[in-house]
């Protein structure tokens, strides 16, 4: 049995954060073109628009991650949810949504997207504007929302 006095218990606690946050930063030095990231992003929110056109909540439920949050709601709280949107929307003639990123960051492993979303009816009338704040993730090789909130 080894005993260590505190100095030398100091500084193996030392040198074992030291090793573990230079694993965990090596794990996410990647690089991440924000001018691609913006035009996959961009085109990320014209296809969830779409589906919420179209009344395709499954469609919408998949462009979450696994482990993701909408609002406060997890997993199939998250389909639900958008099933009720959707269902609102199309008594309320409000199916146009529209978003429009103001600013995305990178962390090197997320993407943090801010913005405005626009909700008009079938004439183009805008019927509600708000804000949101979104963090992607990448799963399995594709952008999926990992933190989506109302501002």
């Amino acid at each position: 049995m080894v005993v260590l006095n505190s100095r030398h218990a100091l500084l193996l606690s030392y040198f074992t954060l030291t090793f573990f946050s230079a694993i965990a930063q090596t794990k996410t030095t990647g690089t991440i073109d924000l001018q691609k990231a913006r035009i996959t992003i961009e085109n990320l929110d014209k296809q969830f628009a779409k589906h919420f056109y179209n009344g395709d909540s499954v469609a919408i439920y998949k462009m979450y991650a696994k482990d993701a949050e909408f609002e406060c709601l997890k997993g199939n709280d998250i389909l639900l949810a958008w099933g009720n949107q959707i269902r609102n929307a199309i008594k309320n003639d409000t199916r146009n949504l529209a978003f429009t990123t103001t600013s995305l960051s990178t962390d090197s492993e997320f993407l943090v997207e801010t913005g405005i979303y626009e909700f008009k009816n079938s004439k183009g009338n805008l019927q509600y504007k708000g804000k949101y704040l979104v963090v992607w993730k990448q799963e399995e090789g594709n952008w999926k929302l990992y933190r989506d909130l109302g501002l």
